[in-house]
């Protein structure tokens, strides 16, 4: 079955609609970090993504920091900046507390420039049958997913 009839077949009420958008996320993250691979051939989507978020994340940039900010425990993070630290795009310090600190190399910054053209033709593809009001509206519905599973981690549901 395509995924056009798939969310045809689940376009038939309210609750069915929402399953469609739930499991379609997932797809959707699949399928992006497949074409992501194809983009960028030296590190992978997510080596990638700690990158940019590494890059965005307010001081100090520790692994917890960063995890935070990806949704991804400390233990994924490390492992992600372990491989990208022996490919010379990061360097791990050790700080007070236990704290490991992840700061780019000029190699990361290189990299950022060399592949920035590409990454814009890939979003350009990605978008290319939004407009910017429907660009507007996907954001700010995304804005209350995040709500919403900010909710769903402050409730215990099925554990008690």
């Amino acid at each position: 079955m395509k995924m056009d009839e798939l969310f045809e077949e689940y376009n038939c009420d309210t609750e069915h609609r929402v399953q469609a958008i739930f499991s379609s996320i997932f797809i959707l993250q699949n399928r992006m970090q497949t074409a992501g691979e194809k983009l960028q051939t030296e590190i992978s989507l997510k080596q990638w993504l700690l990158l940019a978020m590494t890059a965005c994340c307010p001081e100090p940039r520790t692994l917890t920091n960063i995890g935070n900010l990806m949704g991804c425990s400390r233990q994924n993070i490390k492992k992600l900046a372990l491989t990208l630290e022996k490919k010379g795009f990061v360097r791990l310090l050790l700080e007070g507390n236990n704290s490991v600190r992840i700061e780019l190399t000029d190699k990361a910054g290189q990299y950022a420039e060399e592949i920035g053209e590409r990454h814009s033709q890939f979003l350009k593809l990605l978008f290319t049958d939004f407009n910017e009001d429907k660009i507007d509206l996907l954001f700010h519905l995304y804005v209350k997913l995040f709500v919403g599973i900010g909710e769903i981690r402050l409730m215990n549901i099925g554990n008690g």
